[in-house]
């Protein structure tokens, strides 16, 4: 079997995304942010993404438990080495490969299943960082940062404030009418707008944070 052969190329195609999605990560905790965080609040955020079948869908793949990015990564992989696999070994048997038509799909169930189980037992290792996960009371007061690049009224940035057990979260936060957030401000939250949004102003304590 050629590895790289046309009837891989869409399990190619998902082993690429794995490495394209771990290097969008990289790229964007370089200017501050977490791509896993804000996926994670606007799916929580989303009446349509958290409800009825596909809520069910994303809640036996883990999202909510899990990051979604490594959701997406376990996917794609288990997808892609499936059907780089399952071709191999048909090829073996039979000398032609099978047709993707029929592989594919099989694939995708096969690694729903797999990141099904995967998911959780990785999820109690991996550290807890998401919003949702807390009530609005132990939001409102917390001093804050904000690590987005800035933020106006309705157009909110990434902000993240340690909690007192140590953890760190992370959430949307905007200012009131008139003020701007820059990257490396320290906010006060003073109350919340949505599921993961929240209204924030400057920080009267700056010191303390």
């Amino acid at each position: 079997m050629q590895l790289l052969s046309e009837y891989n190329s869409p399990y190619l195609f998902a082993i690429s995304l794995v490495i394209f999605i771990g290097l969008l990560e990289v790229i964007s905790l370089i200017f501050g942010s977490m791509l896993s965080g804000i996926i994670d609040t606007h799916i929580s955020d989303s009446d349509f993404l958290s409800s009825g079948h596909i809520g069910q869908a994303l809640h036996y793949l883990n999202i909510g438990r899990i990051p979604s990015l490594i959701i997406v990564c376990l996917l794609a992989g288990y997808f892609g080495l499936l059907g780089i696999l399952i071709q191999h070994g048909w090829i073996t048997l039979w000398q032609t490969p099978l047709t993707n038509l029929l592989l594919a799909p099989v694939c995708f169930l096969l690694a729903c299943v797999a990141v099904h189980y995967t998911g959780r037992a990785i999820a109690p290792w991996l550290p807890v960082d998401e919003s949702s996960a807390i009530t609005e009371d132990r939001f409102i007061g917390k001093m804050a940062m904000i690590t987005g690049h800035n933020a106006t009224q309705g157009s909110p940035c990434e902000g993240k404030f340690t909690d007192e057990f140590g953890q760190t979260h992370y959430l949307l936060l905007e200012p009131e009418a008139g003020h701007t957030f820059h990257k490396g401000d320290k906010v006060l939250i003073i109350c919340r707008l949505s599921a993961s949004r929240y209204l924030a102003e400057p920080n009267p304590w700056p010191n303390h944070l």
